[in-house]
């Protein structure tokens, strides 16, 4: 065998081996990695308060009841997961400018959840109410 063979060999080994270490990687941290928090949702009660005239109202909502932590890696993260449980972005179709019988929908979503992994046991999705 050739010095350039040989070369050839270990390039392949060192490529083969650096591929095995990216999916791997990516498995963990995808399927195997242990959630920080795992949260109900269900217990997520939502009121909605419609102000104003037909064609100027606006929506909004008040978060009654919040998502629940059913268990945690770390006792002492507790309180920064409720913090993120506590702020969810919501976003509308329109909450301005509505009108009597329209109809609008809104998400809630955790998008932000820094450096922490939760785990949901549902996403909430596309929800709607009538004005």
């Amino acid at each position: 065998m050739t010095n350039k063979d040989l070369s050839s060999k270990k390039n392949m080994i060192f490529i083969i081996f650096a591929i095995l270490i990216i999916f791997s990687t990516c498995f963990y941290y995808t399927k195997l990695r242990k959630p920080d928090a795992y949260v109900n949702m269900d217990p997520l009660t939502i009121q909605f308060h419609f102000t104003g005239y037909d064609g100027s109202g606006k929506a909004e909502i008040e978060i009654l009841e919040y998502p629940k932590i059913v268990s945690l890696k770390n006792e002492k993260d507790r309180e920064d997961i409720e913090k993120i449980l506590h702020n969810p972005s919501i976003e509308w179709s329109k909450n301005e400018n509505l009108r009597n019988g329209e109809e609008i929908s809104f998400y809630i979503r955790y998008k932000n959840t820094g450096r922490y992994y939760i785990k949901f046991n549902r996403v909430y999705g596309n929800l709607g109410t009538r004005v």
